[in-house]
Parts: structure tokens; C-alpha cells; sequence
């Protein structure tokens, strides 16, 4: 798929059709007393342009809602990203900035009384969960509060020969690994998620489809074993020159130089698609279900990822960096009155969900970081938020991404800022720079921006709650 036909597939048509007086959230008017249900599917590992490919997923969930452009997530590694989707927090406020001992960490962390299931659990909603909870939960008999539906992954996951269950909280279930879809790891979970949507018809319900998918190893289904061959990323593999000066000690000593490097990575690209057609075969599985028992137009629908992943961009390979390809995350929000076929610009993050999914369910959203995004919804070109924070503390860097208009209101300054521990910064300007290869801070302006986004950025780092929204807006 070359770069032309990529963007073709990935758009969202026009501007949506306008809110017809909707009430995100609220009961409707006369005899319709159903409260709507939230279904939040989370894939791991997903680089954000590959959803060019999800038919399923671009026909039935993106043409019929809105696709935000500047999604993010709050850590772009496993554990603690989830950990923020669970809380509406970031690392640096919970503790969790560490994929090993994730589970262990988020226990003790003493979040999980108030997560977003439990939140929803109060006022009447019946909670679900299937797929990849968080790193290293191995135990059959732990279920997190709020959840009555619990067939969270357990550990070994990578096990090429079986795959491994929570079966409601009563022990571990097992079934061997094949390449259909009866052994098949995430149609195994969509089918526990479809499950719970059909006998749950009457609603209201919360359901975590949480697949691992396309996290590698691979163990695509067969039918899908043999495509995508050939194809890379429509990013841009390495640097102009292989000069990468710009960037901070740690991202020059990791990068992956020799054509072997690119091969493999290349190699693990091409498998990483052949799990996301699963995965589309999934959302399709679940929209399915939603229609056929009539609870479509009264469920929402959220999808993104918990980080993304390089392939050869910069050299790196893997997660955890700073730049779009670990960060960005697909964005897309279908549900009640929401504008169709649509795209918005407005910062979005991880942190953002569980406010927003606690304001469609009329639960308690406060002590939180994030905001919801039913402002922005309603009005596309409201105020949302200006700047907004990705951080990753185990690997030693804080990020602050500017999304303003200019003071000549002729567009948008749109920036990037990476401080490392070490002091080592980087700034980037998407607007001449959308690649991300010149972060060097050399002229005036630039020394300019980076001193107000140092600032900001520093003061994001220990800010919480009301305090930490004012410096996305102030």
C-alpha cells in the first residue's frame, strides 16, 4: 500500500453533521429510560496509522463517529499506560512508571477502589473485562473491584502452546494455541466480550475489550499468515544523512543502524499488520453483536491503544520514546449524537477517558487529571486544552506537546518540547518539521519556546487535578 492509497483509506470524509440536539450522556426525552453502555476497546502495541487498514473498524465505528488526530497516551508502555486509563492519572501521580511488577504496583497503589469500573459499578452499570488487564497478573482468583465479568489474560501470555484465563475470578482456564480462531487469543477474548454483550441486552454496561493483540510474538491466525508481504510503514524509516545529533545520548546509542536491523524490523511490521486484521475481525464480531440485539445506537464505542511502537522512525525500534510513533495513539469516539465521519484536532489523552466515560454514565469523575471530552464533541471548535503532557520516568524523559493559535491568528503554533534526566532537550515544530528530525534549539525563537515550555513542562511534572488542568489551558 503505497503512501497515496494509505491516506485514502485512513480518512474519515468530511465534517460531521451537527449534534441535533443530543445529550451526550443524559436520558432522553418520553418513553427511552436506557442508559447508554460504554464499550472501550484497547489494543497493545498498535501503531496509530495501521488502522488504515481496519475495514471493519473504518466502516462501522470511524465513518460513524469522530477520529481525533492529536490522541496520546499518558506512557507510551504497557502497564502504566493502563494504569492511567484505569485511574484518569498520570504516572507521576500514582506511582506507576514501570511495566515490571505492574500488576503488583497497581495493587498497591491503592487506585483501584476508585478505577473507572468501580466508579461506574456505583451507580448501576454491570462491568466487564476481557484481554490484557496489565503486566504480570498471574493469579486466577484476584478480579479487580468493579468488575462482576472477569476473563483478564494470565500470565504466561506469550506461551506459543496455550492460552491462559481468568475465568470469572474461579481459576485459571486454559485451551491450546492454534491458528484458528477457536485457539486464536483475541477471538477467544471477543468472543467472552460478545458474550457478556448479548446477555447483557437490557443494560447499562461497561466492556473492557482489552485484546493483546498486536503485541508480539506473533501467532496470527492463518488465514491472514501470508499477507501483507512487502508492505512498510507509510512513516518514514530512519533520519535525512543518518544524523541524529538532534537527539538526546540514549536515542543515539539505541539507534538500529544495519540493513539487518531494518529487515527485522520490517519482518515484525508486516506480522504486527497480520494481528491487526484480527483484531478488525474482532470489532466487527462486537458491532455485530451490538446490532443484532439492538443496543447500537445507545452504546458508546471508544478505540485507541495503550502505546504505539517504532519501526526503524529515528532508528529505534520498540516503544517508550518520545516521538508520534510511540505516543500517538488512534483516537476514535462513536456514540449518541456524536458528529459522524468526522475529524478533530483537539490534544486528547489516555487520562481523558475515564472522565469522560464517568460523565456519559452520570458517575463520580473528580480527583482525576484528565477532562472530558464531551465539550469538544459538542462544539469542534471549543477551547479544549493547549498543552498536554506524555511522560515516561523509567526511561528518563517528560514531554510537553503546544497546540495554540498564533499571535498573528493566522494558524497554529504546534510544538513538541523533550526534556531528558540527564538535561539533554529536544524541541520540534510539526508545521516545518512534521517527521520530528531537527530537535535542535538554536535560534532565538526556538531558545524562546523552549524556555516557556521548560517552564510549563516542570510544573506539569508535579501538578495534579484542577492544578495540572490550568497549566494545559493557562
Amino acid at each position: 500500500m503505497d503512501r497515496a492509497e494509505f491516506l485514502r483509506r485512513a480518512g474519515t470524509g468530511a465534517a460531521g453533521l451537527a449534534l441535533a440536539g443530543a445529550a451526550f450522556g443524559r436520558r432522553g426525552a418520553g418513553a427511552q429510560e436506557a442508559r447508554p453502555n460504554v464499550l472501550l476497546i484497547m489494543t497493545d502495541d498498535q501503531p496509530y496509522h495501521t488502522i488504515a487498514i481496519m475495514e471493519a473498524l473504518q466502516s462501522r465505528v470511524i465513518a460513524a463517529g469522530t477520529r481525533f488526530d492529536n490522541g496520546y497516551v499518558a506512557t507510551p508502555v504497557c502497564g502504566p499506560a493502563r494504569g492511567s486509563v484505569l485511574t484518569g492519572k498520570w504516572s507521576h501521580n500514582t506511582g506507576l512508571e514501570s511495566t515490571n511488577g505492574a500488576w503488583q504496583d497497581l495493587v498497591d497503589s491503592g487506585e483501584l477502589p476508585r478505577n473507572v469500573a468501580a466508579r461506574l459499578e456505583a451507580v448501576g452499570y454491570s462491568c466487564h473485562l476481557t484481554g490484557k488487564f496489565t503486566n504480570d497478573l498471574s493469579s486466577g482468583t484476584w478480579v479487580c473491584p468493579g468488575f462482576e465479568s472477569w476473563w483478564a489474560q494470565l500470565e504466561p501470555v506469550n506461551d506459543k502452546d496455550r492460552l491462559y484465563f481468568s475465568s470469572g475470578g474461579a481459576g485459571r482456564r486454559e485451551m491450546p494455541r492454534t491458528g484458528t480462531e477457536g485457539g486464536n487469543e483475541t477471538l477467544v477474548a471477543a468472543k467472552f466480550t460478545e458474550d457478556f454483550v448479548r446477555g447483557h441486552r437490557n443494560g447499562p454496561w461497561f466492556a473492557c475489550f482489552w485484546p493483546h493483540a498486536p503485541h508480539g510474538p506473533y501467532y496470527p491466525l492463518r488465514r491472514y499468515a501470508d499477507t501483507h508481504q512487502g508492505e512498510r510503514p507509510p512513516t518514514q524509516f530512519g533520519e535525512p544523512g543518518r544524523d541524529l545529533s538532534d537527539k538526546a545520548p540514549l536515542v543515539r546509542n539505541s539507534a538500529r543502524l544495519s540493513d539487518t536491523d531494518e529487515a527485522r524490523m520490517m519482518r515484525e511490521y508486516r506480522n504486527r499488520l497480520r494481528e491487526v486484521e484480527e483484531v478488525d475481525d474482532a470489532v466487527n464480531r462486537l458491532m455485530n453483536a451490538l446490532e443484532e440485539t439492538g443496543q447500537l445506537e445507545r452504546t458508546w464505542v471508544f478505540f485507541l491503544t495503550d502505546n504505539g511502537y517504532q519501526h526503524g522512525e529515528h532508528f529505534l525500534d520498540k516503544k517508550l520514546w518520545p516521538y508520534e510513533e510511540s505516543t500517538r495513539t488512534p483516537f476514535v469516539v462513536r456514540g449518541p449524537g456524536v458528529p459522524r465521519g468526522a475529524t478533530n484536532d483537539s490534544l486528547v489523552s489516555q487520562v481523558d477517558l475515564l472522565p469522560t466515560i464517568c460523565e456519559i454514565a452520570g458517575a463520580d469523575a473528580s480527583g482525576v487529571d484528565g477532562r472530558s471530552i464531551l465539550p469538544v464533541l459538542r462544539d469542534p471548535g471549543a477551547t479544549f486544552r493547549k498543552f498536554l503532557l506524555v511522560e515516561a520516568e523509567e526511561r528518563g524523559w517528560h514531554s510537553v506537546r503546544m497546540r495554540r493559535r498564533n499571535q498573528a491568528g493566522t494558524g497554529h503554533d504546534n510544538l513538541l518540547f523533550v526534556r531528558w534526566r540527564d538535561g539533554f532537550e529536544e524541541l520540534y515544530d510539526y508545521q516545518d518539521d512534521p517527521n520530528l528530525h531537527n530537535g535542535r534549539v538554536s535560534t532565538t525563537r526556538e531558545q524562546q519556546n523552549a524556555g516557556m515550555l521548560r517552564e510549563r513542562l516542570l510544573a506539569m511534572r508535579t501538578a495534579a487535578g484542577d492544578k495540572y488542568r490550568a497549566l494545559e489551558t493557562g
